[in-house]
């Protein structure tokens, strides 16, 4: 039998749209054997729709083939439907445990493309396979970022779901060109301020007007639960990946205050979790 297992990530941060994510220590595990036909099942709370395609499933015959089938069993930590990469995090860990399981190894090269080419963007992709602060640049390839322990993420995580079909489509065909350059500003205030350790340039890169500002017209409680954690006392808060979390920023010396702050002011709806940040990602 092996076992591999992926983090969840949040991706964009805000005007890093489908180029920037942070992988979570929150996992999906996946064990696979050698079997005589293929067969899935999910145990623990976190299971997908029975209708949905199964990433785990598909990832593991993409890796190995279909003429070897696998026994697999997946347990996840990361909610679904959530922004926060549990479709990469299941096919990274589905890919990597069937790998194992026949006797493979492959190059995490490999696996990022073979993620990335299923996911369909490399965001998520990227930090479910490299952990970390990543970049994806504009020819497609990963990079990792130091993270600077001056800050912490905390997520905040309601019961509803939002799909990234559907966030998507909330998306409009053009921009103007004001947008365009207050968005390169953002993102680079973002990355500045990450890498400086300065609250004051992480705090100029919100507002994103690419794909926040189009989405909070049509899910406007996420807008409200920024400005909560800004409120709060968070240098930077933002949409995770697709929605409907929210990814809040902070300095590490302040994340218990945040915390106890936010989860005072919060519906009773919407979880306040802080993750580390994942170091590691498919292992």
């Amino acid at each position: 039998m092996a076992e591999a297992s992926a983090p969840a990530s949040s991706a964009n941060l805000g005007p890093g749209f489908d180029c920037l994510a942070l992988a979570l220590e929150l996992r999906c595990v996946v064990r696979a054997e050698r079997s005589a036909e293929w067969s899935v099942s999910h145990v623990g709370d976190q299971r997908i729709n029975p209708d949905s395609v199964d990433s785990v499933l598909a990832a593991a015959r993409l890796a190995v083939g279909t003429d070897r089938p696998l026994t697999l069993t997946v347990t996840n930590a990361i909610p679904i439907g959530k922004g926060l990469g549990s479709s990469s995090a299941a096919l990274a860990a589905g890919a990597l445990a069937a790998w194992r399981a026949v006797g493979e190894s492959h190059p995490t090269e490999r696996l990022f493309e073979l993620v990335a080419e299923l996911e369909g963007h490399p965001d998520n992709a990227a930090a479910a396979v490299y952990g970390g602060l990543v970049l994806v640049d504009a020819l497609g390839q990963p990079h990792r970022i130091p993270w600077n322990p001056r800050f912490a993420p905390l997520i905040l995580i309601p019961t509803e779901s939002l799909s990234t079909r559907k966030a998507r489509t909330l998306l409009p065909a053009s921009y103007t060109h004001r947008a365009a350059v207050s968005s390169v500003a953002r993102a680079s205030s973002l990355i500045a301020g990450l890498l400086a350790g300065d609250p004051d340039l992480v705090r100029a890169s919100g507002g994103d007007e690419i794909h926040e500002a189009p989405r909070n017209a049509f899910v406007p409680e996420v807008a409200k639960r920024i400005r909560a954690a800004l409120d709060a006392g968070a240098v930077h808060a933002a949409w995770s990946g697709a929605g409907p979390s929210v990814i809040a920023i902070v300095e590490s010396a302040d994340r218990d205050r945040v915390i106890d702050h936010l989860r005072s002011i919060l519906e009773e709806s919407v979880e306040v979790v802080a993750p580390d940040v994942a170091v590691r990602g498919a292992v």
